[in-house]
């Protein structure tokens, strides 16, 4: 059978358990009413034949012996002869016997049964007494043995008692019959409502299963429907199916199907819910920290303007970058990077604004839609602020990874938004540029977003563009400064870059060089200066004035950390010629942060090649002082900022004293730059300074400028 008709089956379940034993009931119903009305028909027409015959047999008895007293009576007047006689007789006899007959079989009438077996036998007693007077008349007439009437006045006395009694007994016949007949009335009557009765109940037990064989269908089916409909809705959790399950189990056929199928539809359901949430869970949050992600945070942005349009309150975005992460990064390990990515998630997350939604943009990069702040902007932006300090004090705290603690500082960058016609896209564009500007303030620093702010931004967008430009057509040339010893000689020079732009003129190294760095444009910027610096050694190398200068070159951290550093710098030796020996790399110490012993290894390496190793800087950072001793150097440079107030301020005095005698103990040359007057120079010298730079001696000039200067006599210490 096919699944759909058994299911029809299950459907017509209860209507045919009404239908089919209904009908066979009224069947039944009818043949016992017509077997009863039947019997009662059988009844009345026996009790009427009986009565019937009672009256017939009274009349026939009383024309037989009026008949026979005729004849008997008559015996002497009528001239018979004994043959004729006798046959009249005989066929009275006869006559007789056919009434005795129908006495006997009227006396097993079921009529006269009922009414008294008595009567019945006391009517067949009468009437015999009578016959037997009767026959003896006739033999008496016949046989001429007596006298006949003496006989015929006793059967009269019988006749008449009989017909009394059998009028008694009509009459008696008559109520007991009536009396039958209202008894069979009422019988079938009774039958009837018993009948009916008994159909009433059996139909409403009929009707009782067939409710509850269609509730339990009902309940069944339900039960099949609320799982369809709760398995439908993606919007509601997955349902149990406990019910379906005891279908599944206790059933068989189109029940058990359908519950099969629809735990096999939950187990699919439940697989394709994990999938999608997966896929949802891929798309919209960050794998790392389980934040929500760029694209999710777009989304959350749009709904809180919409929001904030509705309440008539302004709402923040907060741009927040962790100052330095990379550094920390390879100082710490990748691994230990992302343990503290989720920590700082943790943090955020535990801050408590209810209003607040945190997202991870990108690396180190996060950012928190704060709704409803204030319908004021300026109460806004306070308590926008205030909450990027906590966010601040959060993430600034230590941070304690395989037992070491670690710290780290954040920038922050706020913009305001209010109605539907921001921008999300530039909303993040602005807290970008608002952190950017927030990192340039110094570690920790919170800025709101500025339309001058944003100027500056699209300044830098715009430069940044030059700057590749200006790669490609090798815009770029190079300066020197000339370095002296204590006489004023010169011995050598620090190759300084400068970009020549075709509309801007020169640009300083102060606007392009900290965009250089961000961008990751100075590793080809540096490779062209480090190319060029031994171009021009090898021409110096032709000029008897300049032979002996030693070039002094500038290289980033970024540059300096590439894997083929080492190989770049051999390269820019070997095609272009120049002395290992008059190269001289200036490192700041940014640069040897981080894993020391690969940078060690590289120094080692191009010392090996004959190049010379100089301190950038020095005293301006932090870590060099622990590293200075294992560090390869030749040369240490005290920064500008400690010489230029140096015959003035004591405490520049000290920390110049301190370098000076520092680099004497680890037996490493010692240069000043920033001299710009004799009282520098001077003061310089009588601490044993070893050499000099700044433009008491020479600005940054061209080569052949720098040739010039060379060749003219060097200036006198007074």
């Amino acid at each position: 059978m096919k699944p759909s008709k058994s299911l029809l089956m299950v459907f017509l379940l209860p209507i045919l358990m009404i239908v089919l034993p209904a009908v066979l009931l009224l069947i039944i119903a009818l043949q016992v009413s017509q077997e009863e009305s039947l019997q009662n028909h059988q009844l009345q027409s026996n009790d009427l034949d009986t009565l019937v015959q009672m009256a017939t047999f009274d009349r026939q008895l009383g024309d037989l012996h009026q008949r026979m007293t005729d004849v008997l009576s008559r015996v002497e007047d009528i001239n018979l002869n004994a043959m004729q006689r006798y046959a009249e007789y005989g066929v009275i006899n006869q006559e007789l016997t056919q009434i005795s007959n129908n006495i006997d079989r009227l006396a097993t009438s079921p009529l006269i049964f009922d009414l008294s077996q008595e009567s019945a036998d006391a009517l067949q007693r009468v009437f015999h007494q009578y016959r037997s007077f009767i026959s003896m008349a006739n033999e008496a007439a016949t046989l001429n043995q007596g006298e006949p009437s003496f006989y015929l006045q006793e059967a009269q006395h019988h006749f008449t008692t009989f017909n009394l009694f059998s009028q008694q007994i009509f009459e008696e016949l008559t109520l007991r019959a009536s009396a039958r007949h209202r008894e069979s009335y009422s019988a079938l009557t009774n039958t009837r409502a018993s009948i009916l009765w008994i159909g009433l109940g059996l139909f409403a037990l009929l009707i009782s299963a067939a409710l509850f064989a269609a509730w339990r269908i009902n309940r069944r089916l339900v039960t099949v429907g609320d799982a369809i409909l709760a398995l439908s809705d993606s919007r509601q959790p997955l349902p149990d199916l406990q019910r379906v399950e005891r279908l599944s189990r206790k059933h068989t056929g189109p029940l058990q199907r359908i519950a099969v199928a629809l735990l096999s539809l939950r187990d699919t359901e439940q697989k394709r819910r994990h999938a999608e949430r997966q896929v949802h869970q891929l798309a919209y949050y960050d794998s790392l920290t389980g934040l929500p992600n760029w694209r999710l945070m777009k989304e959350h942005l749009q709904h809180s303007l919409e929001t904030n349009s509705q309440t008539n309150t302004y709402g923040a975005l907060a741009y927040v970058d962790v100052d330095e992460f990379k550094r920390i990064n390879d100082s710490i390990g990748h691994q230990a990077g992302d343990e503290l990515l989720k920590q700082m998630a943790e943090r955020l997350q535990n801050l408590g604004q209810q209003a607040a939604t945190i997202g991870r943009l990108n690396g180190d990069e996060f950012a928190i839609i704060i709704d409803g702040l204030d319908s004021d902007k300026l109460k806004a932006a306070e308590k926008a602020e205030l909450f990027a300090s906590q966010v601040a004090h959060a993430l600034t705290q230590p941070y304690c990874l395989d037992g070491h603690y670690q710290f780290l500082n954040v920038s922050q960058g706020l913009v305001l938004f209010k109605g539907i016609d921001d921008s999300v896209d530039s909303l993040f564009q602005y807290a970008n540029s608002a952190v950017h500007f927030a990192k340039r303030a110094g570690q920790n620093s919170i800025r709101f977003y500025d339309p001058a702010v944003q100027a500056q931004l699209e300044s830098r967008t715009e430069l940044e563009r030059d700057l590749r430009l200006a790669i490609e057509n090798k815009e770029f040339v190079l300066v020197y400064q000339i370095q002296v010893d204590s006489q004023g000689s010169a011995i050598g020079a620090e190759a300084l870059i400068r970009w020549q732009h075709a509309t801007r003129g020169f640009v300083s190294p102060g606007a392009f060089i900290p965009l250089a760095e961000e961008t990751g444009l100075i590793v080809p910027i540096g490779n062209w200066v480090l190319h060029a610096a031994c171009e021009q050694l090898v021409a110096w190398q032709a000029d008897e004035h300049t032979k002996d200068l030693v070039l002094a070159v500038n290289v980033s951290a970024k540059q300096f950390q590439q894997p083929t550093f080492v190989d770049d710098v051999a390269h820019a030796l070997e095609i272009s010629g120049a002395s290992p020996h008059k190269l001289k790399l200036e490192l700041t110490e940014s640069t040897v942060i981080g894993k020391i012993d690969d940078i060690i290894a590289r120094m080692h390496q191009l010392k090996a090649l004959g190049i010379s190793f100089a301190m950038d800087d020095f005293g301006t950072g932090y870590s060099s002082l622990q590293y200075l001793k294992r560090l390869p150097l030749d040369q240490i440079k005290i920064d500008q900022s400690f010489v230029r107030d140096l015959h003035h301020d004591a405490d520049d005095m000290a920390i110049v004293e301190t370098i000076i005698a520092m680099g004497r103990s680890l037996g490493l040359n010692v240069i000043a730059e920033g001299v710009e007057t004799m009282e520098h120079w001077k003061c310089l010298n009588d601490h044993q300074c070893h050499a000099y730079q700044g433009y008491y001696f020479c600005k940054p000039v061209a080569a052949a400028e720098m040739a010039s200067y060379c060749l003219a006599p060097p200036p006198t210490l007074t």
